[in-house]
């Protein structure tokens, strides 16, 4: 099995609510899961096409099932909001190589 990969990229609406409601407890939810940050905010320098938010995370996840296990998980749905609601931009499951 390989390995799977969350790469998310968000615009934050509501930087102070974001933090307090999602990106303070999303670790937690993922470390359950068998999952660890790869890259988490820092600086980014784009090469080519147009910027895809302010924020990127890349997430490893020991496979697809696991990932798919975090995303419909109740710890992950209970903070979900607090990512959906205040920010915009996108998440995608990606299996590895």
């Amino acid at each position: 099995m390989s390995k799977a990969y969350v790469i998310g990229h968000v615009t934050l609406t509501n930087p102070e609510k974001f933090m307090a409601d999602y990106g303070s407890k999303v670790e937690d939810t993922i470390k359950a899961f068998g999952g660890k940050f790869l890259a988490r905010g820092g600086e980014v320098s784009y090469q080519e096409g147009e910027p895809l938010g302010e924020i990127h995370v890349i997430v490893e996840f020991p496979d697809r099932a696991a990932a798919i296990a975090w995303e419909e998980s109740e710890q992950y749905q209970a903070i979900l909001a607090g990512r959906t609601d205040n920010s915009v931009g996108g998440i995608l499951i990606m299996d590895g190589v």
